[in-house]
């Protein structure tokens, strides 16, 4: 099986000047929780995590007023926390391998570039869970259908 057939294709992206208000608009409202950072070539260029996004907050948020926290959202920029290099993969990448490559990166989401590198998708681990858990689901029924019939 290949990634095309798994990642999630409907992407939200920023690009590298984007703030860190902004962004935190985009995860408070987000089911997800990595996002592609593009160039205005809309090549990827960066990836920024969640988990990116409280570490640079986490100095400030406890010390910060208000005020001083909203100044800071505004003018801290993704490019300073994104990610970058990015390790991607392309959509024909096999997911076996897609798997081991979040393993060992310690990566829990791969971007989906075409050869371009312009950003198709994202694929996550949750997303190979998935694939894990339904084909295991799958064979245990067949497992128990053969063994009814050989009763």
């Amino acid at each position: 099986m290949q990634v095309a057939a798994i990642m999630s294709r409907k992407l939200v992206t920023v690009g590298p000047d984007a703030t860190l208000a902004q962004i935190r608009v985009i995860f408070e409202s987000a089911k997800f929780q990595h996002l592609p950072v593009l160039d205005s070539s809309k090549r990827l260029v960066g990836i920024l995590s969640v988990k990116d996004y409280f570490k640079a907050l986490s100095p400030v948020m406890e010390t910060a007023s208000e005020p001083t926290l909203e100044l800071f959202l505004s003018s801290r920029r993704v490019k300073h926390l994104m990610t970058s290099p990015v390790i991607s993969v392309t959509a024909d990448y096999p997911v076996v391998h897609a798997a081991a490559l979040l393993l060992k990166h310690n990566i829990s989401c791969l971007p989906v570039v075409d050869k371009d590198l312009i950003a198709l998708g994202i694929v996550s681990w949750k997303d190979i869970m998935r694939v894990v858990v339904l084909q295991s689901s799958k064979r245990a029924r067949l497992n128990y259908g053969r063994r009814e019939e050989e009763e």
